[in-house]
């Protein structure tokens, strides 16, 4: 129990010999919270006094991440394979059905599991991401990232500098706190789609969100998306960019009254 009363259990799960590394907090409702891609659980922290009376938050390291293995062969790191992860974590925690609250890869995953596994969720709140299979500026994107997680810490920290981020000590003690071989096996795997499977059928409530300024280009493809479908509610921040889920303060109430909604419907 934390200094707030809030319940907080950190296990793992072995999910085929890969360790899984979960936190929870509170009580209540099922809610997973899945961060992105070269981040962890701790993505979430600047949320979870919002919401940990009322749900039982389920904060989980994806693998190649956090404190959960991490594997340096492209097979380990597909859709199904990272799935399969979260609902080891649902079953070791006897939790049936779920919310899920996923950004950028977390969101990608979030897709995943609306597509292969709908029984188990009971809405989704994705950011940072769209379902549509990407164009060509996209994988032309998606493959130059590639290259620069191949190109390991010394790598990525030029590239960072020379897009104006100042190297400070912790920056880069940061940096070269990531294992870049799983990494880089994890992006390079199968984890995209060259099609639209995700655009699959998907009946449960889904709350997109995404930076009218993302670089990945996901603005166009949410109103698209929102067009396309009667259960998608699309919102979107003229001023941010991938970076919007940074701000809890611009997320937090388009959240609580999508969840409300879904609770009361």
């Amino acid at each position: 129990m934390n200094q707030n009363g809030a319940l907080i259990f950190m296990p793992f799960v072995d999910n085929k010999g890969i360790k899984i590394h979960y936190k929870t907090i509170g009580q209540g409702i099922p809610l997973v919270m899945q961060h992105g891609f070269m981040s962890d659980h701790t993505e979430f922290v600047g949320y979870l006094d919002e919401f940990k009376d009322e749900f039982k938050l389920i904060l989980i390291d994806l693998r190649g991440h956090g404190d959960s293995d991490k594997p340096h062969d492209f097979s380990s790191y597909s859709v199904e394979i990272l799935t399969s992860d979260i609902l080891a974590v649902l079953d070791d925690l006897n939790v049936e059905k779920a919310h899920y609250w996923g950004y950028s890869m977390g969101g990608h995953i979030g897709f995943g599991l609306a597509t292969l596994h709908p029984e188990r969720f009971l809405s989704y709140i994705l950011g940072g991401i769209t379902p549509q299979a990407p164009d060509k500026e996209l994988k032309q994107k998606v493959q130059g990232f590639s290259k620069l997680m191949k190109s390991g810490a010394d790598g990525f920290l030029a590239y960072l500098e020379k897009s104006g981020v100042e190297i400070t000590a912790k920056v880069e003690e940061e940096i070269r706190s990531h294992d870049f071989e799983s990494l880089y096996a994890f992006w390079a795997s199968e984890v995209f789609f060259d099609d639209d499977r995700h655009m699959a059928r998907i009946d449960a409530p889904i709350l997109l969100y995404n930076g009218e300024k993302d670089s990945w280009g996901h603005h166009p493809r949410g109103l698209e998306y929102e067009e396309m479908r009667s259960n998608v509610k699309y919102i979107s921040f003229p001023d941010y960019g991938h970076e919007v889920h940074e701000y809890p303060e611009l997320i937090t109430s388009s959240v609580k009254s999508f969840l409300k909604n879904t609770l009361e419907n």
